[in-house]
């Protein structure tokens, strides 16, 4: 079974599309084998590009084959592909072939085009462009206007969904593509981020200068966080408010502070209510302070930790619940700044 996927909005601002195949186990035999997918993307009136995968089937022993139902051979192993593509209209073709010389062939048409409510987002992709997503090649704008902003950039490396135990590759893909829309549109001369998680009262990135290298190491941290792995130490103190605090006064009392600080994560399920005597003191030159939270759903919007501290800091949150949504956010952040 071969599907393709509709174009959809992510939050680094790129239309995807991509495939997904599905080969009954069975077609095997227990053997090891090498499937091989290849891609070819058309833009209307342009070059195609052409993308290819390899993937693995493991061999299955006979003696895992005797202890194995036999009905389980007809369950079905997976693969797919992504792609970023600008607007436009575009053919594409699939072709699916193994080491024994079987394939399989697909064809279909798409039209890339925001909605409604994405005409005024700042897509990354140009019209009529196909690019790989692998999120390693990232880059970000050098360092080139001395005017630019310094940034402190505070990660709550947290699940989107409040229910789940750990992070999990979309919860990734989520907070590193909204770490890079961010950057792509502010101009900066300096960017520091801190990637905490609030659940184990812990650190587990910072970065006080973020460049190209800071996608992979940041992508690396994020990987190996186990929020189901909590001390009893930290369970007994997650709904203190000293870790927001101490982050939140170390900008405070910075000699050299950044001209803007961001909270940026999901909304969390752990209301902390930070005590104002607590917080270092504002004085002249302190930065403002913006929240960028998210939700998964329309109707689940209470406050959290973050959002309290932010507005006792005279700061500012914005609520997301789409791609769309975090590009607006991003332009009233730089309108509000462009004032101060």
């Amino acid at each position: 079974m071969m599907d393709e996927w509709r174009p959809s909005l992510d939050f680094a601002l790129r239309f995807q599309t991509g495939y997904i195949v599905r080969c009954p186990l069975d077609q095997f035999g227990g053997k090891k084998s090498t499937v091989i997918t290849y891609l070819r993307i058309m833009p209307r009136g342009k070059e195609p590009r052409l993308f290819g995968a390899f993937h693995r089937v493991p061999e299955m022993t006979p003696q895992m084959l005797a202890e194995i139902n036999p009905r389980n051979l007809k369950q079905q192993i997976g693969m797919s592909g992504v792609v970023g593509v600008g607007e436009g209209d575009y053919s594409a073709d699939l072709l699916v072939t193994d080491d024994r010389h079987r394939s399989c062939r697909k064809h279909w048409k798409m039209h890339v085009s925001p909605n409604r409510s994405q005409r005024d987002v700042h897509l990354d992709i140009q019209p009529l462009t196909v690019e790989s997503l692998d999120r390693q090649a990232w880059k970000i704008s050098p360092v080139s206007d001395p005017r630019g902003l310094r940034l402190t950039i505070f990660l709550d490396a947290a699940p989107m969904n409040p229910f789940q135990s750990r992070l999990r590759a979309w919860d990734r893909a989520f907070l590193l593509e909204c770490i890079y829309s961010l950057l792509r549109q502010t101009p900066y001369q300096s960017v520091r981020v801190i990637a905490f998680n609030l659940e184990q009262q812990l650190e587990i990135f910072r970065r006080d200068q973020f460049d190209d290298e800071g996608f992979p190491a940041l992508s690396r941290a994020l990987q190996q966080i186990e929020t189901a792995s909590i001390s009893v130490q930290a369970l007994q103190k997650r709904k203190s408010p000293e870790f927001l605090l101490a982050l939140a006064n170390q900008e405070l009392a910075a000699d050299h502070s950044s001209d803007a600080v961001i909270f940026l994560g999901p909304n969390g399920h752990t209301d902390i209510k930070p005590r104002d005597e607590l917080l270092a003191a504002r004085k002249p030159g302190s930065p403002p302070f913006f929240y960028f939270e998210y939700f998964p759903s329309l109707g689940s919007e209470f406050p959290d930790g973050i959002q309290r501290l932010t507005k006792a800091l005279e700061g500012r949150t914005f609520q997301i619940h789409s791609p769309a949504e975090l590009d607006q956010a991003i332009q009233k952040m730089l309108a509000q700044l462009k004032q101060e």
